[in-house]
């Protein structure tokens, strides 16, 4: 389904089910990355999937993490969902912390995957990958990611809602980053999953849906 927002027209993945989990995807990427959540989590879940702006089939408007929240939460409020769990990948990622951070009332819960809150908390090679491609393309995407996001310390301490990271072993997020932006969020659990790269536990995975459901099973955010 396509839901009309202020600025955009976004594209939306949506399965039967009562508890809403929202799943934010990549950079570059499309809702169609999460397609068997649905079966993985098993019934009672909603699994809703948009595509964010100027991505997958969803309408373009201008990139950085602040609009991806404000869209988020313009799509909530048109969906009628009251305080869901957003399962956010990488700049998907980013995204559910920002929406943590600006709108603290709006979410229930959330599961940070693969996620820094500086450009430098990304490994030194990504980022010198992602500035060769900007060199070459001005892809408005990767100087996302090379400028942002720019998180004050102080904003992320202040979350108190349930929160779950993960992050691979071999992230392209620093392992040190990642443990710092767990001692910030004092509700936060971490997992480092061993042997698992940034994505290859997050795309389609079976492993990614059973540690939702553990995690949504600690804090109640699950329906018996």
């Amino acid at each position: 389904m396509r839901v009309a927002l202020t600025y955009v027209n976004v594209n939306v993945r949506i399965s039967e089910g009562d508890f809403p989990v929202i799943f934010l995807h990549g950079n570059g990427e499309s809702g169609a990355v999460f397609g068997k959540m649905p079966e993985y989590l098993g019934g009672g879940y909603k699994v809703i999937a948009p595509d964010t702006r100027g991505q997958g089939k969803s309408t373009y408007a201008p990139l950085s993490y602040d609009y991806f929240a404000s869209d988020l939460k313009e799509l909530i409020e048109a969906m009628h969902i009251e305080k869901p769990v957003v399962v956010g990948f990488s700049d998907g990622g980013i995204t559910a912390l920002k929406a943590l951070v600006r709108y603290p009332e709006l979410l229930g819960g959330a599961v940070l995957a693969g996620v820094n809150y500086k450009p430098e908390g990304l490994v030194r090679r990504a980022r010198r990958l992602f500035k060769a491609a900007y060199f070459l393309t001005r892809s408005e995407r990767m100087r996302l990611m090379l400028e942002e996001p720019l998180f004050d310390e102080k904003e992320i301490a202040g979350i108190d809602v349930p929160v779950l990271i993960l992050a691979g072993e071999k992230d392209l997020v620093e392992t040190k980053h990642t443990l710092r932006l767990h001692s910030l969020i004092k509700n936060s659990e971490l997992k480092i999953l061993k042997g698992e790269n940034h994505s290859g536990y997050v795309r389609n995975n079976r492993r990614l849906a059973e540690e939702i459901k553990e995690f949504l099973s600690r804090f109640g955010g699950q329906n018996e």
